[in-house]
This record gives C-alpha cells, structure tokens and sequence, in this order.
C-alpha cells in the first residue's frame, strides 16, 4: 500500500493580504497528479486544513472540490485529522455520512482512539487535542501534551492487532524539531512538547502542525505545509511524503508553488539595478530589505512599480534606532533645527537645504507664537 501525507493547507490564508487560494488550488492540483502517478491508496491530512476556525466560503469549497476529486473521482480513500486552526467541531460535520465514501473525519477527541483498518494497514487518527481532554476520555490524570500522548499510545499499543502495519497520525509539537517564523504560536513553553520516543512502535508517523519539512524520529515525520505561509520559509522545498508499506521506505515529492516567495537584501541602488537589469526575474512575492537606508514613501512607490510581486519592504530601522539612543545625551546641546536636521540625516541620510530649514525656522516661529 502507498500513503501519501500532507498536512498544514491553511486554506484561506493570506500572505500579506494577498489571497493564496489560486496558489492553493495550484498545489492541490499537483496532489492529484501526484496520486494518480503513483497510484497512492491512501492521502492523510494531518491537520490544519484551514487558517482559521471560520473558515471562508471559497475555502470551504476549495476543500469540498478537493475531497470530491480525491475521494469520488479517484475512488482513493482520505483520512483528515483536526489541528489547533480547525473547528473540530465543523471539520468533522456529517463524518459518519461521509465515512462510507471513503473520506474519514477525525474532529474533537470524545472517545478512546479506535485503529481504522485499510487492507493490511491500521491507522490510528489522533486530532489536536488539550490534556483534559484526555483526562476525561482516558479517566486519567493528564496534565502535559507528553502525558496524554503517552496514555493514548499505552493505550493503543495495549490493543494493536498483530501482522499488520501501523500508521499514526497526529498534531503535535515534537521535541526536537525545527521551527520557522509561521510556527510561532505552535509552542508556548515546555510543557506541550511530545517525545519522538513515544512512537517507537508505530511503522510510520504522519505529523502536522510545524511548516517545515522533517524527520524527527525513527519512522517520525512532518510532511510540513502545503505552501511557504511567510518569508522565512522562502528557501523551504515544499513537498508530501510517500510511505510505501511493503518496503517501509519513504519518498519525497516536490510541490512548487505558482508564485516563489523571494527575500533580497541589498544597498538602495542594488536593489535597483537588480530589477532593472535582471530582465528575467522570475514573477513571485517578494520581501525587500534595505541594509544602507529606511524606507521612504518614494523607495515604496519606485519599488511597488519595479516589482510586481512587492509585498514586504523594510529597511534598517533597528540600526537607526540603536544609533538613535546612543545619541539621545548628544541632542541636549543642539536647538530645535539642529534636532530636525539630525533627524533627517540619521533617518534618510538626507541634508536639509536653505529653503527646507528656512521653511522649518518658520514653521517653529509660528508654533512658539501660539
């Protein structure tokens, strides 16, 4: 049997306020390709199939289109676990309905996880879940996610049915693993981590919930993101995961995404001889960073037309600011145009003319008479 796993679709995010549903759509549609190629059996979800609780509209059907394709067109079977972004409650919505169709839900944990057999393999579905949850499933103390991790696994070890593979698929933060800047909110101090070492005994682990592609145990996987969610997963090759149960091997399949998020650093004038010159630059979004100056409204407008695909430009504020500081005891000997003068030069690395200072003495003049 094959398996192919993904997680962390995040349908209906947005970068920067851009919308990624037809990047999102130009993914999925490489998952299908995907699996008619290989002739995957199986497709599991780990999680986070939306970027939030409510999902939109389009995301909903974008999903809905996607399970029709995977689970009606191509007859595979699907197996979808809640993550912490899912509602739990709306994912798993008519999943008894939908079971028989071959897409098997997995929402809230409300009772003891139960393997689910696929000829010679058994999967054990383990959605994002809270260590009460567990406690009160389990009539157990739990008060860690290492606690209701090692009860579950316990657990289904206690009634594992011999000659058979087993797949378990979660949303967790394993210890150990790397994480990017779209993983910020995935761990809040210690005690949510899980140790790879509590799925020994498993054949395969199908992770999500870290956006970052990963092996973080023996047969202990993320699959990461569909798509690179923020600029620091721009050098990220996205992929899924193939699982081969009768060679117990592992592959990876590249999904490239329609527009490549790209991160320049540079002086003013390299960043714009860069697009200027650079004729085929390919098209995606991009994050510009300034190293010599800050940015101005007219840097912003220049480079909104030179690139398309601008969605992020920040310049060295932080190194202004340091510098700024260090000089706050300078400014107690110079007089208010002085002060604005300084300002400029530090900020812009601009020096006021005659007329400019003339206007300001004015305008200062004006304000000392009010």
């Amino acid at each position: 049997m094959k398996i192919l796993h993904t997680a962390d679709w995040h349908l209906g995010i947005d970068l920067h306020k851009v919308s990624l549903l037809e990047d999102q759509k130009y993914a999925l549609w490489q998952i299908k390709k995907i699996v008619m190629k290989e002739d995957v059996d199986v497709i599991v979800i780990a999680g986070d199939v939306y970027d939030t609780t409510l999902a939109s509209k389009e995301a909903i059907e974008l999903y809905n289109r996607c399970m029709s394709m995977l689970c009606l067109e191509l007859l595979k079977q699907v197996i979808v676990i809640a993550g912490n972004h899912d509602s739990a409650v709306r994912l798993a919505t008519c999943a008894e309905l939908l079971a028989p169709m071959g897409l098997h839900i997995y929402g809230k944990l409300e009772e003891k996880v139960k393997g689910l057999r696929i000829k010679d393999t058994m999967f054990y579905p383990i959605p994002y879940l809270h260590p009460a949850q567990v406690a009160q499933v389990y009539e157990q103390p739990c008060a860690t996610q290492e606690e209701a991790f090692r009860i579950i696994c316990e657990d289904i070890h206690l009634h594992k049915e011999k000659n058979l593979c087993h797949v378990a698929i979660a949303h967790a933060f394993i210890a150990g693993s790397s994480v990017c800047e779209s993983d910020r909110f995935a761990r809040v101090g210690g005690s949510d981590l899980v140790p790879a070492t509590l799925f020994e005994e498993f054949d395969y682990v199908a992770l999500g919930h870290l956006h970052r592609p990963q092996k973080v145990g023996e047969h202990v996987y993320y699959s990461g993101s569909l798509l690179p969610y923020s600029f620091s997963e721009a050098e990220q090759q996205k992929q899924v995961l193939l699982y081969d149960t009768c060679n117990q091997k592992v592959y990876a399949r590249t999904i490239e995404p329609l527009h490549p998020l790209y991160v320049l650093k540079g002086s003013l004038s390299y960043l714009q001889q860069l697009r200027q010159v650079d004729d085929g630059y390919p098209q995606g979004y991009v994050k510009l960073q300034l190293l010599d100056v800050c940015v101005s409204y007219e840097m912003l407008t220049y480079f909104q037309e030179h690139y398309p695909g601008l969605l992020q430009l920040s310049g060295k504020n932080e190194q202004i600011k340091s510098k700024i500081s260090l000089d706050v005891e300078q400014l107690d000997g110079l007089n208010d145009v002085n002060i604005v003068k300084r300002y400029f030069q530090d900020m812009f690395q601009e020096t006021l003319c005659d007329e400019d200072i003339q206007l300001l003495q004015e305008g200062l003049s004006m304000l000392e008479e009010v």
